[in-house]
């Protein structure tokens, strides 16, 4: 038995596209309560009218009332944007600070999380993982995913996709067949300890400096922007002017004043 096992029993693990007044409130409380207010205001929040989030939620529910605002406290979240082609675009688990080492908790809300992937017929579920950061990289190999195609850059680092089909992930992390008291009670063996260890930590760590609004140093990005349904048409930005096609006997147009030859250019986010 671990020291958060009567803790976890008390808490109520669920999935949801759909969020009620009282799971936004609960949301918005969770991303103040642990440093990162601007999660939820800046991006969360413009997101839950959609239908493209799948949130795995662990919450405490309160005795009474058992509705209204306030009836639910988030203990941990984890959250998939279902993107194009059906990618699910992941964002790795965010625990309550008291939660900090309850990896029992957090591979329960990983397993329900991929296990609805799995079932909404996801293409895969992906991270976007800093280039050359080998710690990450190794990580996620261990845990059946494999880089992709797609390279995606902010200012000051560029991104490689690491993505699997959710039951392959399942499998390499050993929770395909667990039973979800099992995982939060921890009953694994040494080398299933150490992978979800792994797996869980070195993603949490690797998204602390974007939840600390120091994007510069974050080597991991949320999955919470469908990039591929964001770029622009063609991959320059929108509006940009396409050359003028010479006249009968003239020769090619020089360079447009924006500085791409002519045709369109390579996206400035895309590789």
């Amino acid at each position: 038995m671990t020291n958060y096992a009567p803790i976890n029993e008390s808490i109520r693990l669920w999935v949801t596209t759909t969020v009620s007044p009282e799971t936004r409130s609960a949301l918005a409380t969770f991303c103040r309560r642990n440093g990162f207010s601007h999660l939820f205001f800046e991006i969360l929040d413009p997101l839950l009218s959609g239908n493209d989030l799948v949130l795995a939620l662990a919450t405490t529910d309160r005795p009474w009332p058992p509705k209204g605002i306030g009836s639910q406290t988030i203990d941990a979240v984890g959250i998939a944007m279902i993107g194009s082609e059906g990618r699910g675009l992941l964002t790795p688990v965010l625990a309550d600070r008291k939660h900090s080492t309850n990896l029992g908790l957090a591979a329960a809300v990983t397993k329900q999380l991929l296990e609805t992937l799995r079932d909404r017929k996801a293409s895969s579920a992906a991270y976007l993982v800093r280039q050359g950061d080998r710690v990450l990289e190794r990580v996620l190999e261990r845990a059946g995913f494999a880089r992709a195609d797609l390279h995606v850059a902010t200012e000051y680092a560029e991104y490689v996709e690491y993505s699997a089909a959710p039951e392959k992930v399942l499998e390499a992390l050993g929770l395909q067949a667990m039973r979800i008291g099992d995982v939060l009670a921890l009953t694994l063996d040494g080398r299933e300890l150490d992978r979800l260890s792994a797996y869980h930590f070195a993603l949490a760590a690797g998204i602390v400096p974007y939840l600390s609004d120091s994007i510069r140093f974050a080597a991991l990005l949320p999955g919470l922007i469908d990039l591929i349904a964001s770029l622009p048409p063609g991959g320059v930005p929108p509006g940009t002017p396409g050359p003028e096609i010479p006249g009968p006997g003239e020769g090619p147009q020089g360079p447009s004043p924006g500085g791409l030859g002519p045709g369109p250019g390579p996206s400035p986010v895309e590789r």
